[in-house]
């Protein structure tokens, strides 16, 4: 939870957008493995599935993210 927090922090007031989409990243990493380990040990195959779709998205954002970076001149 303490990790939770500091990327929290960091996402709100990282002094690069790099930092910003880092720690957005490092949070939906953690949910991921949150309802990962919640769908296996409550046997409830949905969110397995939630878990999937939300670390696609995650995935995608992070991609997004840094391509319109790149695009603006900056380098990651």
């Amino acid at each position: 939870m303490l990790l939770a927090v500091a990327m929290f922090y960091r996402a709100v007031k990282g002094p690069t957008t790099q930092d910003r989409v880092l720690a957005v990243n490092v949070l939906g990493t953690n949910t991921v493995v949150i309802l990962a380990l919640l769908g296996a040990a409550l046997g409830e195959p949905s969110l397995l599935d939630i878990a999937l779709v939300y670390a696609l998205l995650n995935f995608l954002m992070s991609v997004a993210i840094s391509k319109f970076t790149v695009e603006q001149g900056g380098v990651l």
